[in-house]
């Protein structure tokens, strides 16, 4: 479910960038927020996992 959410979100990002063609420095901060806000994600499964 939470993959689907995301794919969803990211899909929804790309046609907004390119339907009101943002400039490029935002679109650089809006990648690097999703990316470390999957990384955590990422961190916060793996240590759930391990500790179960």
């Amino acid at each position: 479910m939470t993959r689907l959410l995301a794919i969803v979100i990211l899909i929804a990002l790309a046609f907004l960038f390119v339907r009101y063609n943002t400039n490029e420095k935002l679109q650089k901060w809006v990648v690097i927020v999703l990316s470390g806000a999957f990384v955590v994600y990422t961190a916060v499964l793996m240590i759930t996992e391990l500790v179960h």
